[in-house]
């Protein structure tokens, strides 16, 4: 008998999607000026969203790769399993590079501008850079794969790797993949402490641990600027000022957990007191890759076109946001329904 899917997790994706799209608008949707300038690095709202909700986004992926690795019991189910997520992430972002590629082949050959002259080298370049956070967590479930299932899940090895990430370059991406493992694998590690536990041990003293993690993120945010962004300083530590980099890099990881652990505590107490009234936010978290995936072209071909002369604005970014969600969820509903597209949106045959 299959297992009750668990209703916590599509309500945080729903609530951690609706940050992501809110985020994106302040970026991409509150003008030309804001955009090109990069103001929005230096936004409160934009800096708190970006404080916690990516980490939060990885803590769901991690708790829930940890029981897709449980429930693989044979040899055949790890393949089938190492197959599925591997399609599931990276299909949708090699599809829909080559869609956005042939779009500028064609446009570059209708206008007479050049072409590039390694068209395959520069597919597959863009499409290692597109959809970060497919990319984060794909590389995340290859190692959570290759260490629990070869390396008896040695938290030392990984805590080796954890050291050595501050020593590999930045560069393609990995500097945001790097932030993101420590999320990812102590959900995963976590969710097997509440299984050999039989339980959530902290729920006699949930609302003291809620009030002590919003406390602890209210304080962090407190000190939070443009150089707590991941896309500002980076990760390594080679050619810094070693000490702030490393106080810069440990600060955003507290940040990021304090907000995930504050947010998901809060979730956990709303989801056991409500019913119905919380569908739509677990239908989005159900979508949250396609809407993740269809909102960025969406917001990048259409919405900023539309708002280029805008001022920035939270009234315009909310109403933006609502209007990209209900787009997005939409689309990614009818691309799932259809065979052929079902693969854009990470859907497979049957889902």
């Amino acid at each position: 008998m299959a297992e009750k899917r668990e209703k916590l997790p599509d309500v945080l994706r729903g609530f951690a999607i609706i940050l992501v799209v809110l985020g994106h608008c302040i970026q991409e949707g509150s003008g030309e000026g804001f955009r090109a300038e990069a103001l929005y690095f230096g936004d409160r709202l934009y800096q708190f969203i970006y404080s916690f909700h990516m980490p939060l986004f990885m803590m769901i992926s991690g708790y829930l790769c940890w029981g897709s690795m449980r429930r693989a019991g044979t040899r055949a189910a790890r393949r089938a399993l190492l197959r599925r997520r591997t399609a599931a992430l990276l299909l949708p972002v090699f599809l829909w590079t080559a869609v956005d590629y042939a779009r500028i082949l064609i446009t570059n050959h209708l206008t007479g501008a050049p072409q590039p002259e390694a068209v395959l080298f520069v597919y597959f370049y863009r499409a290692f850079n597109n959809l970060w956070f497919l990319w984060a967590v794909f590389w995340c479930f290859l190692i959570a794969y290759f260490m629990y299932y070869f390396f008896r899940n040695s938290v030392i090895l990984y805590v080796i790797g954890f050291v050595m990430l501050f020593f590999i370059p930045d560069g393609m991406g990995l500097g945001a993949y790097k932030y993101m493992m420590p999320f990812f694998f102590c959900a995963f590690y976590g969710h097997g402490y509440i299984e050999r536990r039989g339980g959530q041990p902290w729920k006699p003293v949930r609302l003291w641990l809620l009030a002590s993690a919003g406390l602890a993120f209210a304080g962090l945010f407190l000190l939070f600027d443009e150089n707590a962004l991941i896309y500002i300083t980076g990760y390594k530590l080679i050619g810094k000022n070693v000490p702030y980099q490393l106080w810069i890099d440990f600060y955003r990881m507290l940040t990021g957990f304090a907000g995930s652990f504050f947010f998901i505590l809060l979730w956990s107490c709303i989801v056991e007191k409500t019913g119905w009234e919380l569908r739509l936010l677990g239908r989005l978290g159900a979508d949250s890759m396609g809407i993740y995936i269809v909102s960025g072209y969406l917001l990048v071909f259409v919405v900023q076109r539309v708002v280029r002369a805008a001022a920035p604005s939270y009234g315009i970014n909310i109403l933006e946001t609502v209007v990209v969600l209900a787009a997005s969820a939409a689309l990614t509903e009818l691309l799932a329904r259809i065979p052929l597209l079902r693969r854009f949106v990470g859907k497979r045959g049957g889902d």
